[in-house]
This record gives C-alpha cells, sequence and structure tokens, in this order.
C-alpha cells in the first residue's frame, strides 16, 4: 500500500512538472517559445514579442472553448499558436498534433502560472 502511495504521488508530480502532457518536453516548449525560427519564422519576432511577462493570457487560457485573436475567431489553442507563427513570426503552421505543438501546449500553462502574478 505504502509503495503504491509514493508511485501515484511520483507520478503526479511528473505529470504536474511536465504541463500533464505525456511526452510532451516543457524545457523544448520554452526553447520553441523563445525562438524566432518557430515554424520558420522570418519577423525576427518571438513569442515572447507579445507575451512579455504573461500579457494576453490567464489562467483561462488553457481551458477556453473557443479564442479571439485579433478580431478573428479561433476553436482552439493549437490553432491560436498557429495564427501568431503565420502572422506575427511570418513562419509556417507547425502540426497540430506534432512534437513541437506538444511541447508548446506542455509549457503554456507552466510560462502562465510563473508570470500571474507578474505586471502585464
Amino acid at each position: 500500500m505504502k509503495t503504491t502511495t509514493i508511485l501515484l504521488a511520483a507520478s503526479a508530480l511528473f505529470l504536474a512538472a511536465t504541463g500533464s502532457s505525456l511526452g510532451a518536453d516543457v524545457h523544448h516548449g520554452k526553447l520553441l517559445f523563445e525562438s524566432p525560427a518557430l515554424g520558420g519564422g522570418t519577423s525576427g519576432k518571438t513569442c515572447l514579442t507579445c507575451h512579455e511577462h504573461g500579457r494576453n493570457f490567464s489562467p483561462e487560457t488553457m481551458s477556453k472553448k473557443q479564442y479571439l485573436v485579433m478580431g478573428n475567431p479561433v476553436a482552439s489553442l493549437a490553432e491560436v499558436i498557429n495564427f501568431c507563427i503565420e502572422v506575427a513570426l511570418r513562419g509556417e503552421a507547425i502540426a497540430e498534433n506534432g512534437e513541437e505543438m506538444n511541447d508548446l501546449l506542455a509549457y503554456l500553462p507552466v510560462f502562465i502560472k510563473n508570470n500571474s502574478t507578474k505586471a502585464q
């Protein structure tokens, strides 16, 4: 019983550390978030250009049913990310179920949590 409890606790810590996305790499997501080369971007911008200190993010960002980006309705967070890659970074959309997207989606809750108390 004690071993089971320890394993469950360790699993919970692992999932929390990885943004609860199995196989996703939070550290790689951070690197992508800070990279002007995301999606082959050509503008020299990064996600941080528009979202420094968590600007335009809230705790609800991860659970919304629909998003509005620059006046455009977008159905999923993956679509929001691709919209930003294509428009702000002037790159090409990444696969919505690919490794890069999973890593970004794993990193976002960490980024939002770490920046939720900073001035926006």
